[in-house]
């Protein structure tokens, strides 16, 4: 049985939204589940994939994958860039890497949002370089409401399907940013 490592959204944790709905319908489908809380206070990305990794190094990375939601898809995209798991699910993965952070349309208050020290531990991340050690299958979900709403969700998400080999895009209908909404969790049914 594989398992999935489930990284939730930036501050989130167990019960913030209905998370416990969207790992039941991963148990549904055959896996063991195990929900990786992450200490978002006064932390950067790369304390949030040391999080992880203290979790994934436990596991055997063939019978592993490693899943995350919005920020959380960032650090689980990190961690499988480091060492690639069975697969790697990314649920609307944030458009915060140094592409996103560099560029003139990302939003100020965006950055403001998550502080200085964030932004910049972001802005060392480069999508394209670590997309190049990613060699595993991916599965790339987002909401149509989101990637409407936000161009920047729509671009990353874009360019993380045409840069990672051997991945799907699954665009789920009238959703935003919500991987509990049971429309999401239909369509990771239906994918995984």
């Amino acid at each position: 049985m594989k398992t999935v490592l489930f990284v939730p959204g930036y501050q989130e944790d167990l019960e913030s939204r209905d998370y416990k709905s969207t790992i039941s319908a991963i148990k549904e489908r055959g896996y063991d589940v195990k929900f990786v809380p992450i200490n978002w206070k006064r932390t950067t990305i790369d304390q949030w994939v040391d999080e992880l990794e203290a979790v994934y190094n436990k596991c055997d990375p063939k019978q592993t994958i490693i899943a995350g939601f919005s920020f959380g898809a960032i650090t689980a995209f990190v961690a499988s860039a480091k060492r690639n798991p069975f697969e790697l699910w990314l649920f609307s993965l944030s458009p915060y890497f140094e592409e996103d952070v560099s560029s003139p349309n990302m939003k100020k208050s965006w950055l403001n949002i998550i502080g200085h020290r964030r932004a910049t531990a972001f802005s060392k991340l480069n999508f394209k370089e670590l997309s190049t050690n990613i060699n595993c299958k991916v599965l790339i979900f987002v909401g149509e409401i989101e990637m409407n709403k936000w161009p920047d969700m729509k671009e990353r998400n874009n360019i993380a399907h045409k840069l990672l080999n051997n991945n799907k895009l699954t665009i789920v209908a009238a959703v935003g940013h919500d991987v509990a909404n049971p429309k999401y969790i239909e369509a990771i049914k239906l994918t995984i």
